[in-house]
């Protein structure tokens, strides 16, 4: 498989259909949560907009990160939710009306913040004079093309036809999920040979960025006084990132094959804290009954 198909054709394909499934799950009691439950909301996407990038800035900070790695990160924590926060929401008895809410509002907001932050941290790290940038207007354009655009198109499906979305639910969500993990699958194959030297470069970033993420989320919501099943989906919407999006901004706009080593690691690496944490809640359950 050739990487620029992958990176080129594939991904923004892929990340078309993955949104479009979300859009298509999206009703509009969804967006009504916000002013029903406003605080909680709230609390989530600071949770994920704010703490999280200021978090990674610090950890990549302290561990010396090359620059391109180190833009990598950011852009991954500068991304919205993975949409399979939803699905490991339910798996901890989280909200998943909130996840799907949060999961909703922020993939609309971050086809503005991406750019704009994004190109701030390229600056830093490389200086105004790298020929590597990240121009607002065609970014702004990419990600509303290929992220806001299947978002409506699929809450227009949802909308007018309603039945064949809840019919067909399992369909529509899987198989975008499924096309991902064969892309991230196609981007581990062509760099089969220098993966251990990946893992020894973004493993323990990615490891720690994750489970703080997670457990920041959590501290944050109980903090604000949420209910417990509120602040695991405030901890897991801030733990799960869309390395999609990452990796469209890092492999297709930016062109660096180096930067797209941190969302392709952290997609991989956020399982372990996500599943320990559902593993150790359902055991918890478990001694508890």
């Amino acid at each position: 498989m050739n990487q620029d198909i992958v990176l080129q054709l594939a991904l923004p394909v892929t990340l078309f259909c993955i949104m479009f499934s979300m859009g298509s799950s999206l009703v509009t009691a969804d967006f009504k949560r916000v002013l029903e439950t406003p605080a909680a909301v709230m609390v989530g996407v600071i949770s994920q907009m704010v703490m999280l990038p200021v978090v990674a800035l610090i950890l990549l900070s302290l561990l010396q990160l090359p620059p391109e790695l180190f833009i990598g990160f950011m852009i991954l924590a500068f991304s919205p939710g993975g949409t399979t926060s939803n699905m490991f929401s339910y798996l901890a008895q989280g909200d998943v009306a909130l996840s799907i809410t949060l999961t909703a509002i922020v993939s609309l907001v971050t086809p503005v913040t991406i750019p704009l932050l994004g190109g701030l941290v390229l600056e830093w790290q490389l200086g105004d004079q790298s020929e590597i940038v990240l121009p607002f207007l065609p970014t702004f354009a990419k990600l509303v093309v290929i992220t806001l655009i299947p978002v409506l198109l699929g809450m227009l499906l949802r909308h007018y036809r309603a039945e064949f979305c809840i019919r067909h639910e399992r369909l529509i969500t899987r198989v975008p999920l499924i096309m991902l993990l064969l892309v991230i699958g196609g981007i581990i194959w062509q760099n089969r040979d220098s993966m251990v030297l990946f893992l020894d470069q973004t493993g323990v970033p990615a490891l720690l960025l994750s489970s703080i993420a997670l457990g920041l989320g959590y501290a944050v919501a109980k903090l604000a006084r949420m209910p417990v099943r509120t602040a695991r989906t405030i901890a897991i919407e801030t733990g799960i990132q869309n390395g999609g999006t990452a990796i469209l901004i890092t492999g297709t706009i930016l062109n660096n094959p180096n930067m797209t080593i941190a969302p392709v690691m952290y997609g991989i690496l956020m399982l372990i804290p996500t599943f320990a944490y559902i593993l150790w809640l359902n055991r918890r359950r478990a001694v508890i009954a």
